[in-house]
């Protein structure tokens, strides 16, 4: 009886530890990289797209659903702490705002489960929808998306074109807001 027991006590253990290693073995590391590519024109100057784009602390009124506040910790490294979210959950995260030495817009994301991910914004000069010369700008914009943690397996199951679309909403809110100014 007592080797019966022992014999059932050593099954469930091994189907304990089989379902455990099948069921993490489906789960990604704890870091997951996606990259984002999406270029954007627009009927506004790049100069005034540069200015929205580089003023984080007008973040807050350019997403109001999304960002609750932004503020600028260092002028000198361009260091930001800013508390955005989706659907009401909100995090604290910090990031380096800046233009390189190319004159592209980058944003490195330098704490939290983002830690690492990078979007980088290259404007170029277009014709304005009106047939205004440089009254347009085309946007380039690539995101590179890292992950950590519990963030790494979500991101995973999030298609690219759901990324992509809100990059997109995103870039025209600034649009919004260059021409609501």
């Amino acid at each position: 009886m007592m080797e019966r027991h022992n014999l059932s006590h050593r099954i469930t253990i091994f189907s304990i530890i089989l379902l455990a290693i099948t069921v993490f073995s489906f789960i990604p590391s704890s870091y997951a990289d996606k990259v984002i590519t999406l270029q954007k024109v627009s009927d506004v100057t790049e100069s005034s797209l540069l200015n929205t784009i580089t003023n984080v602390t007008e973040y807050p009124q350019i997403f109001p659903d999304n960002v609750k506040y932004a503020k600028i910790l260092d002028n000198s490294t361009k260091l930001v702490d800013i508390n955005v979210g989706i659907n009401g959950l909100y995090f604290d995260t910090q990031a380096i705002c800046k233009t390189d030495a190319n004159g592209d817009y980058v944003v490195e994301v330098v704490s939290g489960d983002l830690k690492g991910t990078t979007m980088t914004t290259k404007l170029e000069k277009t014709w304005g929808f009106h047939g205004e010369k440089d009254g347009g700008t085309i946007a380039n914009i690539v995101v590179d998306v890292k992950t950590a943690g519990l963030l790494a397996w979500m991101i995973n199951v999030v298609p690219d074109n759901t990324v992509s679309d809100a990059v997109g909403y995103g870039f025209d809110k600034f649009i919004e807001h260059v021409k609501s100014t």
